[in-house]
């Protein structure tokens, strides 16, 4: 079904947004201009937090709607998996907003 194919483009999007705002987070570790690509890193993981909720919302809703018995259902870890993952890319967004140039210069 459609749905499916829905749930499966947010997901699989939102982990290529995430993957692609960790290795900018990390080169730019590595090249030591860290402080210039916070925003953007944060943006990026945002974006890819709403696009995973969205799926993650989007799945046992049509799962349900379209299950012909309409009894208690039981989803498998791996949806269990995926809010944790949002849940930990969210964190990882906020702590990327976190202004941390303002005391590096105190310590120096």
């Amino acid at each position: 079904p459609d749905w499916q194919v829905t749930t499966l483009v947010l997901i699989l999007t939102a982990a290529t947004i995430a993957l692609l705002s960790f290795l900018m987070s990390l080169i730019s570790v590595c090249l030591g201009t860290y402080k210039y690509y916070y925003r953007v890193v944060a943006v990026l993981f945002f974006a890819a937090v709403v696009l995973q909720i969205c799926a993650l919302i989007l799945y046992p809703i049509k799962f349900i709607d379209s299950s012909l018995l309409r009894s208690y259902h039981e989803f498998n870890w791996g949806y269990g998996l995926g809010w944790g993952s949002a849940i930990f890319m969210l964190g990882a967004a906020i702590l990327y907003c976190l202004r941390i140039d303002a005391y590096e210069d105190a310590y120096y």
